[in-house]
């Protein structure tokens, strides 16, 4: 049995299980290396936890992995699995118009409960108190693990089959807060996707630099001296600081002294500065490409592991659609990583979201798809629920102008219009024209991440095709077992509800902004957003050694360009792609 094989099976049991990676010492206490001993480091035994333990310096961390399911009689037999969940809430993932995406958060509801601590506390049999346990399961819970946040939370949704083993699909989110136990017994536990990390409060790039200038620094010295002692060995040997709105490149370091300075770099002007002026490190990329950038921003500055990053996979995804574009920018004072990732994906008009199936952060430029990747059809006969089915107009998201400004005067200006110097103006004359919707939507992009007019020119296109026409809005109810789609995908869409000039049914294709479970185990809703720029199919340029059209794999006709003769034909009659 699967999962996939139960979503479809008559009579499914569907159940929910939820799983907390939280932190734990690998060491046993007392044993060497650890040097803890009960009335010499503590009255008791610790529980094994960082919050608990009283040697920390030979803490090793591990983890624990806890488990609860829905109230059943039909669980797992042999496992340790508390069955005590209330409810399960999820708030997905949702991507918004302009590609970046409202982070997805779970809120779980469960009961507290007496328990006798076994399984749990490593040394029950050494407590003072009653040896059956005292307190409940939570309360114990929340009291030894002091630290909750950030650590991984699992939502599996699946069926128990007959041999009572659980098949699912597991979503993954990070620890927010734990709230409660409230006098009722109540606890929550709520869990947030991926972008938690990249929030602006917590996460900035470049980092807060904690050193200032030792004393006063006038027009002509070239070389400068941090406080407090010891804080140079925070910045690199060679590299660009701020002081004031002064950049300044340095080309040596020695102890707390930056050497070789370059005064008045990046467009800007050399200037005194007081004692106690932050020196504020810069962040520089140098012909670095977007994926780049986002993996250095997401694990380097906001904290988020790299094996949720699948860099491969953008890499392969920038090296199809964007070329050879790389960027090159300097960051002079800490910024949000969120809105850096926030300016990089509107500026390169791409997508960035949490996949919590996958779990992994998911980067896509929104193109036309190859002919070996065709999305799926959805209609009202096959796949949608009867009376499930809404459309509606999303007239704020029409865009009639993008307007893109690029190349800005210095490195330590704001990002205001003026402070740029080249702009990118894509205008849809015809929807703007008093016969059409008679009104000017423009988007502006403030933009230091693109420096080129021509892919500027590319991306403002793109945009404007794919909102110049008001785009429909479809929310529709599914069966488990047509729940293929995730968020981003994409998928055409044939309703009745949906006419053409004629009345039939009238097929768009769509990106699917929004998916959620709404009926455990059973029923699925998907919101997808009209996207006309990718209708049709794209094919690349063949590499080098691909063979002529006769010899070719019938995967290699379908995914290269080929040239044909003036009526669009190959050499053995059929029909070859056309250039649009």
């Amino acid at each position: 049995m699967t999962y996939d094989t139960l979503r479809v099976k008559v009579g499914r049991r569907p159940v929910t299980v939820v799983e907390l990676d939280l932190d734990s010492c690998a060491r046993t206490y007392g044993v060497a290396p650890c040097t803890a001993a009960v009335g010499v480091t503590g009255t008791q035994k610790c529980f094994n936890t960082y919050g608990t333990c009283q040697d920390t310096a030979n803490y090793s961390k591990t983890t624990k992995t806890y488990r609860f399911t829905s109230k059943s009689s039909f669980l797992p037999i042999g496992e340790t699995v508390y069955p005590c969940i209330d409810s399960v809430s999820l708030a997905p993932v949702q991507i918004d118009a302009k590609g970046f995406s409202v982070s997805a958060s779970v809120t779980v509801q469960l009961d507290d409960f007496p328990h006798h601590d076994r399984g749990v506390d490593p040394y029950p049999e050494t407590r003072s108190y009653n040896a059956v346990g005292q307190g409940t399961f939570f309360g114990k819970l929340r009291g030894r693990n002091a630290y909750l946040e950030n650590r991984v939370m699992r939502v599996m949704e699946g069926y128990v089959d007959d041999d009572r083993t659980i098949y699912s699909r597991t979503r993954t989110y990070f620890i927010d807060r734990m709230e409660g136990p409230d006098a009722n017994g109540n606890v929550r536990i709520i869990g947030k996707d991926a972008l938690r990390f990249a929030d602006s409060e917590k996460a900035k790039a470049p980092a807060v630099s904690k050193g200032s200038l030792i004393a006063d620094m006038n027009t002509t010295v070239d070389t400068l001296t941090l406080t407090p002692s010891g804080i140079g060995a925070d910045y690199p040997d060679t590299g660009t600081v701020r002081i004031d709105d002064e950049i300044i490149r340095y080309g040596g370091r020695t102890g707390d002294m930056l050497t070789g300075l370059t005064r008045g770099s990046d467009g800007s002007t050399v200037d005194t500065h007081d004692a106690a002026s932050v020196v504020q490190l810069c962040l520089r990329y140098t012909s670095a490409s977007i994926p780049f950038i986002l993996n250095d921003l997401f694990v380097n500055f906001a904290g988020l592991s790299a094996a949720y990053i699948p860099l491969t996979d953008w890499e392969e995804e920038n090296a199809t659609w964007l070329g050879s574009f790389t960027s090159t920018v300097l960051l002079t004072e800490p910024t949000g990583v969120r809105d850096l990732l926030q300016e990089i994906i509107a500026s390169t008009g791409c997508d960035l979201w949490w996949d919590d199936i996958d779990a992994e952060v998911k980067f896509k430029v929104r193109a036309r798809p190859l002919p070996s990747n065709l999305p799926p059809v959805l209609n009202e006969l096959e796949h949608f629920l009867a009376g499930s089915i809404t459309v509606k107009d999303l007239p704020k998201e029409r865009i009639s102008q993008v307007v893109m400004y690029l190349s800005p005067t210095g490195a330590a200006i704001q990002l205001k219009p003026e402070n740029f110097r080249s702009v990118s103006i894509q205008v849809d004359t015809t929807g703007e024209g008093v016969n059409a919707y008679g009104t000017s939507n423009a988007r502006t992009i403030l933009n230091r991440w693109v420096a080129s007019l021509q892919l500027a020119d590319e991306i403002g296109i793109r945009l404007l095709k794919r909102y110049k026409s008001t785009p429909r809005q479809v929310a529709f109810q599914i069966d488990a077992k047509d729940a293929t789609l995730k968020t981003g995908d994409l998928v055409d869409v044939s309703s009745r509800l949906i006419q053409g000039v004629d009345g039939a049914p009238y097929l768009i294709r769509c990106i699917v902004t929004e998916s959620r479970e709404v009926v455990a185990g059973s029923q699925y809703e998907y919101t997808v957003m009209q996207s006309d720029d990718t209708l049709g199919t794209a094919v690349l340029i063949a590499p080098d050694g691909t063979p002529d059209w006769t010899s070719a794999t019938a995967e290699q006709k379908a995914t290269y360009m080929y040239i044909s003769n003036d009526l669009g034909l190959m050499s053995d009659g059929a029909t070859g792609p056309l250039i649009t």
